[in-house]
């Protein structure tokens, strides 16, 4: 399946200082939508508690470069050398009406694991839970989270890190359906007359 909707030039792969982190995720009014980004566990099985349903890969597509052609920021997160080979994955997870949930790109170091490689370049597959499945991407750390754009709205978003043992394994970012993520920001709660 063809997947316009996620450009991979669009997202900046960065790591934030904690405090900062906490203070854009406590930015949004929903708590649901905060528990989403802060959480370092899968996102597949937040998403599907979310929706009542089962979540699936609507559409998934990889290639490989080099690591100077990786999304920025991508190959600093995964400690990789300009030379080395990353695997850039773009897939859409849609809920049980077949609806988009998120766009989500992934970078990850090519080698590290056989069956590791084998659950990135799977475009049928959630990755989170099938590299865990292979026992590996156990450990998640959240580097960012925000609001960027979705076709001319506001969608949240978050970043992390997936690890293989001591070694980063992948870059994940996800970007979130506003119209089932609430992506509004806290201030224009209160300016409404609501409470956090």
């Amino acid at each position: 399946m063809p997947l316009p909707s996620v450009a991979v030039s669009g997202h900046l792969f960065r790591a934030r200082e904690p405090a900062e982190l906490a203070r854009r995720v406590g930015a949004f009014a929903a708590a649901p939508t905060r528990l989403l980004l802060a959480s370092d566990g899968l996102t597949t099985t937040l998403l599907s508690a979310w929706t009542g349903g089962p979540v699936r890969v609507a559409g998934a597509d990889h290639r490989r470069v080099a690591a100077a052609g990786a999304p920025t920021g991508a190959a600093a997160l995964l400690r990789a050398g300009a030379d080395e080979e990353l695997i850039v994955r773009r897939s859409v997870l849609a809920g049980p009406d077949g609806g988009e949930l998120s766009r989500n790109v992934v970078v990850a170091r090519a080698g590290l694991s056989a069956a590791a490689e084998e659950c990135l370049t799977d475009p049928g597959a959630p990755i989170g839970a099938a590299l865990q499945a292979t026992g590996t991407a156990h450990r998640r750390t959240v580097l960012d989270a925000g609001v960027r754009d979705w076709d001319g709205a506001d969608a949240a978003y978050k970043t992390y890190l997936m690890w293989h043992g001591q070694q980063p394994l992948a870059a994940v970012t996800e970007t979130f359906d506003p119209a089932v993520v609430p992506a509004a920001p806290a201030a224009a709660l209160l300016a409404a007359g609501g409470r956090r």
